[in-house]
């Protein structure tokens, strides 16, 4: 097998239709798997996979798996020589697929690539960022931003590649967990499960990096991309989530002592948030 698809789906059934039609018109003679998992969605999800997509195979864990939880199931079953980590909300444009093959076929000493994202509606999507140093984080999300706030512009203009357009190939540090394509030998044991739903990509391309991978953005393919279908459902309960797997991403790759400073650095900056959530009206639950 050359190709396994893995696609982690929450209560996004018309958005999940959509992208495996996608797959299904851009296959071609191309030996893939498709493995969705989805993780107890209540409208449907499931049973609209078993109807309408019966050559592709449905993992249906009884409870919410999260995204990292859910994608190690799916690349478990995986068989192919290639794991690309799909969000349901996306739709495989023509060519895709086999540019971001070929270009790692042609390309050995790559261990993964993203591709180049747009909204459905136009625009693109500035993904791919460095890794986030621990000054970043405290510069990012506590009020040591607002009083170094031209350092804390300088260093973000940085991690997130301001100059680059996103319209050439080139070598990257993080890739999105929406759209990443990985080398079967450089899963790595894949998703840390103490991160649910944020930085596990960060998590996973540090140790890429770090075990001496390289990592690209294929600038030739096109993938769109609505974003946050599932998390903006409650995105009250999802910024929480946000924050409690920033300070398990920095525990790990920075210590508890650090972990330690920037959870009581960051105590206002969750309060401001959950206050204004709370007057939007949204969900803490899902």
């Amino acid at each position: 097998m050359k190709l396994s698809i893995v696609i982690v789906n929450y209560n996004t059934r018309d958005p999940l239709r959509r992208c495996l039609e996608s797959i299904r018109q851009q296959r071609g003679d191309l030996a893939l798997e498709v493995l969705v998992v989805d993780n107890a969605s209540k409208d449907g999800s499931a049973a609209m996979v078993r109807a309408e997509f019966p050559e592709f195979t449905l993992i249906a864990p009884a409870e919410n798996t999260w995204f990292t939880g859910g994608n190690n199931l799916g690349a478990e079953r995986a068989t192919g020589d290639f794991v690309f980590i799909l969000n349901p909300d996306t739709v495989i444009t023509p060519g895709a697929l086999p540019v971001l093959l070929g270009y790692l076929d042609a390309h050995p000493q790559v261990s993964a690539v993203t591709c180049r994202m747009e909204y459905p509606e136009g625009g693109v999507q500035n993904t791919c960022s460095r890794v986030p140093a621990y000054l970043d984080l405290l510069l990012g999300y506590t009020f040591l931003g607002m009083l170094l706030a031209p350092l804390r512009d300088r260093r973000r203009r940085r991690m997130w590649y301001e100059a680059w357009a996103r319209d050439t190939t080139r070598p990257v540090e993080v890739i999105p967990g929406s759209c990443m394509l990985i080398r079967r030998d450089w899963l790595l044991g894949l998703f840390d499960p103490a991160l649910k739903l944020y930085f596990p990509e960060d998590d996973l391309c540090r140790r890429i990096l770090k075990a001496g991978g390289a990592i690209h953005f294929v600038a030739e393919a096109l993938i769109l991309h609505e974003e946050h279908a599932s998390v903006k459902q409650a995105q009250r309960l999802a910024s929480r989530i946000y924050f409690d797997d920033l300070i398990t991403f920095t525990r790990k790759h920075y210590g508890r002592a650090a972990a330690g400073l920037l959870r009581a650095l960051i105590i206002p900056t969750r309060a401001a948030m959950d206050w204004m959530q709370r007057r939007r009206g949204e969900k803490d639950r899902f």
